[in-house]
This record gives C-alpha cells, sequence and structure tokens, in this order.
C-alpha cells in the first residue's frame, strides 16, 4: 500500500503527467488481485471479485475500467469557474489568465463522463485502504 500510495503522490505532482496517472492505475489494478489472492481462495473467481470491488465503489470501478481500456486517459482544459481561483495553484492561476479561465487537466472519460485523474485514484485508494 505505501508503493500505491507513493506512486499517487507522484501522480499528483507531476498534474500533467498520463505517464504517472497511469502507473497508479496499474498499480491499483494490481493490488485488486493482490486483496483477492489475500482471500486464499483458490476456487475462487477473480472476475468476480472484481466486480464487486466496482460495484463498491465508483472511482475503483473508473480505475479499473481505465487499465482495462473500457475508457481513455486524456489532457484537456476545463474551465475554472472565478470563485474556485482561491484554490488555484499560482502557476495554474496564471495559466488561466492567458487561457480564457482553463487549465490543462487530466481526466478520465468515459462514454457519458469526465472525471479528474487524480481525484478517481485518491479516491480508489481510500476505498482498498477499507478492504
Amino acid at each position: 500500500m505505501a508503493y500505491l500510495e507513493e506512486a499517487i503522490a507522484e501522480a499528483r505532482q507531476a498534474m500533467l503527467s498520463r505517464k504517472k496517472a497511469m502507473l497508479a492505475a496499474y498499480l491499483i489494478d494490481a493490488y485488486a488481485d493482490r486483496l483477492f489472492a489475500a482471500r486464499n481462495e483458490p476456487a475462487g473467481d477473480v472476475l468476480a471479485f472484481r466486480a464487486e470491488l466496482a460495484a463498491a465503489n465508483p472511482a475503483l470501478a473508473l480505475v479499473l475500467e481505465l487499465v482495462a481500456g473500457r475508457a481513455e486517459l486524456v489532457t484537456e482544459a476545463v474551465e475554472v469557474p472565478l470563485a474556485e481561483y482561491g484554490k488555484l495553484s499560482v502557476e495554474d492561476f496564471m495559466v488561466s489568465l492567458y487561457n480564457q479561465h482553463s487549465v490543462q487537466r487530466v481526466r478520465i472519460v468515459t462514454a457519458d463522463a469526465r472525471h479528474d485523474v487524480h481525484e478517481v485514484l485518491e479516491e480508489a485508494v481510500r476505498a482498498l485502504r477499507g478492504q
């Protein structure tokens, strides 16, 4: 878990690195398999276990979908409402001033939604800690 949390922190530090975000996603996916192996059920169904995990937490479901190739990781401009400018880092604030109040973000894109990858990764890890 410590290695996984470190990967999440590194991805957060490099906000626009799709590579670091995907590494964290792959580690989350692998951790789900380790949880199954720790159950020590030789006749168990790993796919059913993963489906249960996904059903219990939407963020974890998104990460599993991303790793399976059923969702996509993209970098795109995201508009920042003026009321949220106080939450921006100095760097993002400066970028937004010159880009019509938008900043670049890495997002998970599914057929019907877009999600900030870093928020999803952190929520997925919280869900795994509870297992």
